[in-house]
């Protein structure tokens, strides 16, 4: 969120709206709640949840987007923090999933996902749900593309590359940390298929792009694009 903001150009007076999914104690939706962005934050497990809860409004800023904008420059609504419970398969088995999932009807009310964060959801517990993460993921992005249609703001954001993100289509960030004795090179080539065969890339972000991220990171950053 600190990457000198090249994500951010061309809408800085738009509240972003984050979907984390797999949050656990929701350290990413965090950061992103204290730059103001609005906070659609996911797990299962119930205690969990309540957590992620007092966390995510521990950390509420409603009232800075960015440091260079005033309060009185944001054109939306105040700062929305919002946690659901979402099951992966059974959101991704559900073809009415937008209807029956609270979580899409937030995402709904707050114009769908700008971004997408996935941080450190890979792993073997996690392994049989792969698929159904990925097939989330489109239907994420097919409910944020039908809302831009009847649009006339929506506004293409450079990427930390230069190029341009597709209107309609959210960005989306994964974070994966090799430190798990249950992941193998060949578990990591598995899960990196099928996100080619659901239609989407993974994209290395560079460490020298993220602040402090060649001394610090342990994490590997991806950029998941569809293609």
């Amino acid at each position: 969120f600190s990457s000198g903001g090249s994500w951010n150009e061309g809408c800085a007076l738009k509240r972003w709206t984050v979907l984390e999914l797999g949050s656990g104690l929701g350290l990413p939706s965090c950061c992103a709640s204290k730059y103001g962005m609005n906070i659609v934050a996911t797990d299962t497990d119930k205690e969990v949840l309540k957590l992620l809860e007092e966390n995510l409004i521990r950390n509420q800023n409603g009232n800075k987007l960015r440091e260079s904008i005033s309060c009185d420059q944001i054109k939306d609504e105040k700062q929305k923090v919002i946690v659901h419970s979402l099951d992966w398969v059974a959101a991704a088995d559900d073809p009415n999933a937008e209807f029956n999932q609270p979580v899409f009807s937030s995402l709904v009310s707050l114009g769908g996902a700008d971004l997408i964060l996935l941080s450190d959801v890979v792993y073997g517990a996690t392994q049989p749900a792969w698929e159904a993460l990925l097939t989330l993921l489109n239907k994420f992005r097919d409910q944020r593309q039908k809302l831009c249609q009847s649009k006339t703001d929506v506004i293409e954001r450079v990427r930390f590359d230069g190029s341009i993100t597709p209107v309609g289509d959210p960005l989306a960030l994964l974070g994966y940390t090799q430190r798990r004795r249950d992941m193998s090179p060949r578990d990591e080539a598995v899960f990196f298929k099928l996100l080619y065969d659901a239609g989407m890339e993974a994209v290395l972000i560079p460490p020298r792009r993220i602040p402090n991220g060649e001394k610090y990171m342990l994490t590997t950053l991806f950029e998941l694009r569809w293609i």
